[in-house]
């Protein structure tokens, strides 16, 4: 049971942060033929913006910690719940793993009702 709640929450980051990758890759295509696309900060990127505001509420910690903490599982663009960045990221925001995972999770899943 606890290794299908991990298997589940991986999925639901990854969709996750996939979502917030493909919108600012979409958000920064446009331009001229010929001109560097702008670069994006993993704070600055529409998904991920909302994804930290969900899981700093589902955890009452801040934005700013919970984007901060989340930025490499943002840049590596998928979270596997037994690394150590994601590790990390729990250590970051003062709770455990399965805590973050469980935040991630509903904050995913929130974020699609609300779509």
């Amino acid at each position: 049971m606890r290794q299908r709640t991990r298997v589940i929450a991986a999925a639901a980051v990854t969709a996750a942060l996939a979502a917030g990758s493909t919108a600012a890759v979409a958000s920064s295509a446009g331009g001229k033929p010929g001109t560097p696309a702008k670069t994006t900060s993993a704070s600055e990127k529409p998904g991920h913006d909302a994804m930290a505001a969900a899981v700093a509420g589902e955890l009452h910690v801040s934005t700013a910690r919970v984007s901060a903490a989340l930025q490499p599982l943002f840049a590596a663009g998928h979270a596997d719940t037994s690394s150590p960045a994601f590790a990390a990221a729990a250590r970051a925001l003062g709770v455990s793993t399965e805590q973050l995972s469980a935040a991630l999770m509903h904050a995913k899943q929130s974020l699609a009702q609300g779509s």
